[in-house]
């Protein structure tokens, strides 16, 4: 179906006139290079053991402690005791060992977290049927390689049908997609050559190294990377954030530059800090 000429007029006539939206932020650095936005597709690439999901869901707790955003999640790898615990750690910023109301924020943030059991694999349709039908304002799913894939099509076929089924999806409900990603094994092997102050420690993915190379960089809104130098005795608790891809800059956002990612501190699980910020604790 082609479109009538006069349906692009609505959107030309709101941005002349500054109707279109920026995306929101949580009130830190992020923010000038990364915004929440409704119906985008995101995607967060990182070798295994860096710590995407506990970064995601300190991003998606901050979105719904600031703004009220509900979530639906789908972990492989972690049950969502386990998720529910980390989520409950970084909303209070104590240890649940040292938290006697645990079961009130609980409670509180069931409010806005919903995990599909994972004790069965599911094909990326049947999640994209449970999310669809949740009231949330976006979804999860970490990570994409624990996706139950059609194996009958070649692997370059299938991720492009999922790309595509999953920007459908954000463009009908105008929920945003979070998707953990893992990167190729080459990427494992690439480490700082000998003259660089970091030598020998994994260099940080890029783009084209996703499980399925650049099929994903193409067809996502934003594209970030997440990196942490797990064996270096100083940086190991430093998480960086490598953002490569920003489609609508327009609305907010921009990639960092290169080999300036932003640094986030571990903070021992009790929420992320970027310069001593902790976007969390100021919302108590």
């Amino acid at each position: 179906m082609i479109l009538e000429d006069k349906a692009t007029v609505p959107y030309l006539k709101a941005f002349k006139e500054g109707r279109i939206k920026r995306g929101v932020g949580i009130g830190c650095l992020l923010d000038d290079y990364f915004l929440y936005k409704n119906g985008n597709f995101n995607m967060f690439l990182g070798l295994d053991n860096v710590g995407k999901t506990n970064y995601i869901l300190w991003y998606l707790t901050a979105l719904s402690k600031i703004h009220g955003k509900k979530w639906c999640i789908w972990s492989g790898e972690n049950n969502a005791g386990q998720l529910k615990r980390d989520i409950i750690q970084m909303w209070t910023g104590e240890t649940i060992k040292d938290l006697n109301e645990y079961l009130f924020y609980h409670d509180e943030i069931s409010k806005y977290f919903k995990f599909i059991d994972n004790r069965k694999l599911y094909n990326h349709k049947e999640l994209l049927k449970i999310f669809e039908a949740e009231e949330c304002d976006g979804c999860f799913i970490d990570p994409y390689t624990g996706i139950n894939h059609d194996r009958r099509i070649s692997q370059f076929e299938r991720n492009y049908q999922v790309c595509n089924d999953v920007r459908e999806f954000c463009n009908k409900t105008g929920k945003t997609m979070f998707i953990a990603m893992h990167p190729q094994t080459e990427a494992a092997r690439r480490v700082y050559p000998p003259d660089h102050q970091l030598n020998g420690h994994i260099q940080p993915p890029r783009k084209a190294d996703c499980e399925g190379g650049q099929v994903f960089p193409n067809r996502v809104d934003n594209f970030i990377c997440l990196h942490r130098l797990i064996s270096h005795d100083k940086l190991w608790m430093m998480t960086e954030v490598h953002v490569y891809k920003i489609k609508d800059k327009e609305t907010g956002g921009k990639p960092t530059m290169l080999g300036e990612p932003l640094r986030f501190d571990y903070n021992n699980g009790l929420g992320f800090t970027i310069g001593g910020n902790n976007v969390l604790k100021q919302k108590q």
